[in-house]
């Protein structure tokens, strides 16, 4: 298999304190929020969902259209995918990990992987996260795969922090920003 590569790095300081964010996002219950999920269902939800080892299930039903091998043309197939989130490093306002396995079909197609920091900061908490995916995908996707990984890093190395300094919103991420929101409009209808 390719193995893990980074999706994305992302910071960005959130106006709530360390242990506000940090529970928002060790709560499970939150992460199809800040993660943009859209019509999954939740299918298994146990009572504890923060903390190490804590799980969440979700899943969604469909129709994947797709070319039809054999004898051409289109084909509508019934697609099902579940997700399967865990805690994998909970650090209490320090760190705290992610893990997601992604099957479609009951075939373990990818591992999507958040990792969290957490570092107090002047005007709240300054959150860093990093995210990558393990594509569990047959060897004949492979060079694809690291291809854009190579054009991606090169760009980035090119490039540095610039972007930062124009782009500032673009550099944290949808997955942050969804998290300042929602941490952030918390903190002002429930102050610590």
């Amino acid at each position: 298999m390719a193995g893990p590569f980074v999706v994305a790095r992302n910071s960005v300081v959130i106006n709530a304190p360390a242990r506000q964010v940090f529970d928002y996002l060790a709560d499970l219950s939150h992460l199809p929020q800040w993660t943009g999920e859209v019509d999954f269902r939740v299918t298994s939800s146990p009572e504890r969902m923060a903390g190490p080892g804590a799980l969440l299930q979700r899943e969604k039903s469909g129709v994947m259209r797709g070319p039809l091998i054999v004898r051409g043309g289109m084909s509508d197939n019934p697609l099902r995918v579940v997700k399967v989130s865990t805690i994998t490093v909970y650090e209490p306002h320090t760190a705290l990990a992610v893990e997601t396995r992604n099957s479609y079909n009951g075939l373990l197609h990818s591992i999507e992987r958040f990792r969290f920091e957490f570092h107090p900061d002047m005007d709240g908490t300054q959150v860093s996260m990093v995210s990558e995916i393990e594509p569990m995908i047959p060897s004949m996707y492979i060079g694809p795969v690291y291809a854009i990984r190579l054009v991606r890093t090169f760009f980035e190395r090119l490039l540095g922090n610039r972007l930062a300094g124009l782009f500032p919103q673009a550099t944290v991420g949808p997955q942050l920003s969804r998290v300042k929101e929602r941490t952030e409009s918390k903190a002002i209808t429930d102050p610590c």
